[in-house]
């Protein structure tokens, strides 16, 4: 097994879980959103050996990280808070040039919409709104 395939097994599970406690409080059921539980979705890119960036979809919120070396973990913010985040995401994708990140969802209508990060040294920022591609 390469160091690569080591790393995204030790990452699947905590993501999982990660995902699960940002989603839905321990005391109170989850509110429905957006997709509902049947669209997961995970992307990464690692633009070069000290920098990773990944987007999922979990039950409808959109994710957004870094991975953090030192901590060996991904740090998360939401997308799906961002304005004009589209109703029934279902999958959702990355691209890179630069300091620059591009990110997809498309719905499960066939519906594309993209909002934009920012890349600094090792942060990721994602203020941007959603706009749909036409």
């Amino acid at each position: 097994m390469t160091a690569n395939a080591r790393r995204t097994v030790s990452v699947a599970a905590p993501f999982v879980l990660a995902l699960a406690a940002l989603t839905a409080p321990a005391h109170a059921a989850p509110e429905p959103r957006h997709s509902g539980p049947n669209c997961q979705a995970i992307d990464s890119f690692a633009p070069n050996k000290n920098e990773e960036h990944t987007v999922a979809l979990s039950d409808g919120h959109a994710y957004a990280g870094a991975w953090d070396k030192k901590a060996k973990n991904i740090r998360w913010q939401e997308l799906s808070d961002n304005k004009g985040y589209p109703a029934r995401a279902c999958d959702i994708t990355l691209s890179e040039q630069g300091n620059n990140v591009w990110i997809k969802a498309i719905t499960t209508d066939g519906k594309v919409y993209e909002t934009s990060c920012i890349s600094p040294g090792m942060k990721l920022i994602c203020n941007k709104p959603w706009t749909r591609l036409h």
